[in-house]
């Protein structure tokens, strides 16, 4: 085993003050620094405390054990939730302005208005959508070529409709039940996350992942073999438990090398209860063989195949129940010894009972924190979902890269996730409004917070801040939080804005024509196992972006059409409608249509300035104060694609973490395009959010709760 797997987690300068030293453990004043030692840690353990900087070596103390909250208000909450939970920029400031008075009016009827409201926005076909795609990134689904499967996932039946498929999975067993109809993976997902319950999805894809391996030429069937089990073991441990097996020799539940007894030097928060031994036999885990041994292959995976898992289409894989034709012979373990032979049937009712007791009963630890299998099993894949989830949202995940939190608050926040996420049946809309209701979610840009200073949160974006030098900058600040929209909700948002077609979600199994597969690459899309996709900014990216954005000319990336919300797609694009109806406006000037492009694609419709007004010139080579009519048609339509081109590459469109300031109520622009309308937006949400909780009128004005 490769020492790199197990070096500590420091990227600073303490990194000399952690890891195992017998010197310091026998007696540590002899080098002056912390006490450390491997020992299991305790789950009682006690909040971390400032304490005394004390001798050269250790760590600094953090700035103070209070936490400071800062809120940013509703239109900041409103303007940071619509991208994430729905996968689009608001339309602009009549809908920001429309969802901030319905939070306002419930709030004052004594109602959690941010809650329901993001309940609210955490339903519909976009938010469907928005995180069926999400969970295609995280269960590393391909996009293109052998292994993408395209008639098991992309492939839709009435069975999507509901969420009874969803329901009828998790109340079955994989082998020896039938749903009654066809149905695909495709329809799985989305009726998974019409139950609001994510369990089926994760058991479901386990078996459609195995339909179709990755080829290899000029190989054994045993090498073969090996390769693919060693593929799937691998992606189960990433996107299931959240584990890597070459990390546990230094880093399990119950022990790490960057363990310390004395919360003051701990550096390892792990959740209770011995997980790893639950599932691999050992807190140090197991040969990786007989582990990946459970996701047998040849003689299991057969196009003739007897069995369809809980009768699904035949595209979707079709397999044989039986123990034999194990051609390597290795004993496989996964929550405990299997059959000789033994494969996913195996292991689908550790899973069954596990997600189903988890949920009605709790998680059960014992005093030594023995955990049972099944519920290991469910839990670790609870609390990466509810991980994942986490740093989607707020761009940094509650772990390192060992997949444990690094301090108290991280584990504490974790916790509190997974907890709600696994009592409310794994619920994904549950999860959610846990997220964009936490203290966290919301926080004000450092200039407008009334905080005493502008680091007032804990190190649970960047833990590693309890290093700097400088005490006040110990903790984190919600520039800490700022991260580019993951590559999916930034592209999307594009599209939408202008009323082009999305992004397909996947190409055929041997097709390779993939349209725009060099932009999707390059903004971090995951393509396939060797295009695995990233969420950050680069130079090749930006690059790539502003090339294919910049002229704000239509993209067609052949996926589904665009359109107002809640309607048909629209036979134009919104420029030109937009076009269109300030044509249609008494007195309209080129400036008018600058601030309702800058409102379509940062919510910022004012004008400050002459620096501002001399830059949207430039771009538009007009004069702002052109009344429209005056204007060169081509020249003007030209500018206003060029104007909403390079407002696509501004920090305001592609960052998250920090949205734009509160505009004035007076700013919106003074005309918009059919469907976007306050009265329309409100006829669209107020059943979404309301439902028959509430009376509530629309018109012109928007909202009004009775």
């Amino acid at each position: 085993m490769s020492l790199v797997a197990c070096q500590n987690d420091q990227a600073t300068s303490d990194s000399a003050t952690e890891g195992p030293s017998s010197a310091t453990e026998d007696d540590p004043t002899e080098t002056g620094g912390p006490p450390t030692t491997t020992d299991a840690p305790t789950t009682g353990d006690t909040a971390a405390t400032s304490g005394d900087p004390g001798d050269p070596g250790d760590e600094p103390p953090p700035a103070g054990e209070g936490e400071e909250s800062c809120d940013a208000g509703d239109e900041a909450f409103v303007k940071r939730v619509i991208p994430l939970l729905q996968g689009r920029k608001p339309e602009g400031m009549r809908e920001v302005q429309l969802l901030v008075s319905a939070i306002e009016q419930l709030d004052a009827k004594g109602q959690d208005g941010r809650a329901i409201v993001a309940r609210g926005l955490a339903s519909g076909d976009l938010y469907l959508r928005r995180w069926r795609t999400f969970f295609w990134e995280q269960l590393k689904i391909n996009r293109l070529e052998t292994k993408s499967n395209f008639n098991c996932y992309s492939s839709m039946t009435p069975a999507a409709d509901n969420g009874d498929l969803a329901a009828y999975i998790r109340d079955n067993d994989a082998e020896g039940s039938s749903f009654g109809s066809s149905f695909t993976m495709g329809d799985v997902m989305t009726s998974a996350l019409r139950l609001d319950d994510l369990s089926p999805m994760y058991r479901a894809d386990m078996f459609a992942r195995m339909a179709r391996p990755l080829s290899g030429a000029n190989i054994s069937q045993e090498e073969f073999e090996v390769n693919a089990r060693t593929n799937y073991g691998e992606i189960f441990e990433s996107s299931y438990l959240g584990r890597r097996s070459g990390c546990l020799e230094c880093h399990t539940s119950t022990e790490s090398v960057t363990y310390n007894p004395d919360p003051k030097y701990n550096h390892f928060w792990a959740l209770p209860g011995d997980f790893e031994g639950a599932i691999y036999g050992d807190p140090k885990g197991r040969p990786e063989e007989e582990l990946y041994a459970a996701f047998r292959w040849t003689g299991f995976v057969d196009d003739q195949g007897s069995v369809k898992p809980w009768g699904w289409s035949g595209s979707c894989g079709r397999f044989n129940p039986g123990t034999s034709g194990d051609i390597l012979g290795i004993p496989a373990y996964l929550g405990g010894a299997l059959p000789d032979g033994g494969q996913l049937f195996d292991i689908d009712p550790l899973f069954k009972t596990g997600f189903a007791t988890l949920a009605s009963e709790g998680l059960m630890v014992d005093g030594d924190l023995t955990v049972a299998p099944d519920q290991a099993l469910a839990y670790l894949t609870a609390v990466n979902i509810a991980n994942g989830v986490w740093k989607e949202m707020l761009g940094y995940p509650l772990t390192l890269a060992h997949s444990f939190p690094r301090n108290e608050k991280q584990r504490e926040i974790l916790g509190e996730l997974a907890d709600a996420f696994i009592s409310d049946s794994y619920s994904l809309r549950t999860l959610l409004v846990e997220i964009v209701t936490h203290p966290y979610f919301n926080q004000e840009a450092p200039d407008l917070c009334d905080a005493s200073g502008s680091y007032h949160l804990k190190p649970v974006f960047d833990p590693f801040s309890i290093t700097a030098a400088d005490p006040n900058m110990r903790g984190n600040g919600v520039g800490d939080r700022v991260q580019r929209y993951s590559a999916w909700v930034l592209i999307e948002s594009a599209m939408r804005a202008m009323w082009w077609e999305l992004p397909i979600q996947q190409v055929g199994d041997n097709e390779f024509n993939y349209p725009a597969v060099d932009f999707l690459r390059d903004q971090g899309i995951f393509l396939k196992d060797a295009i695995n996709g990233f969420n950050g900014v680069d130079f090749n990216g930006l690059l790539s972006w502003e090339n294919r954005l910049a002229t704000g000319n239509k993209q067609s990336l052949q996926g589904e059409c665009t359109g107002p919300l809640g309607q048909p797609c629209s036979q134009y694009e919104w420029i030109e409608l937009m076009l269109v109806e300030a044509s249609m406006t008494q007195g309209a000037t080129v400036g008018d249509i600058a601030a309702a492009i800058k409102d379509r694609v940062i919510t910022e419709p004012t004008i400050d300035g002459p620096a501002e007004i001399a830059a949207i010139e430039g771009v538009f080579g007009i004069p702002l104060d052109t009344p429209m009519n005056q204007a060169d048609t081509g020249q003007l339509e030209a500018g206003a694609r060029r104007f909403a081109g390079m407002l696509f590459s501004t920090p305001q469109f592609m960052l998250s973490g920090v949205p734009s300031r509160d505009q004035a109520p007076a700013a919106v622009p003074a005309f918009a395009v059919p469907g976007t309308d306050t009265e329309s937006l409100c006829n669209l949400h107020a059943p979404q959010l309301l439902g028959d909780q509430f009376s509530w009128t629309c018109g012109p004005q928007g909202l009004k709760l009775r």
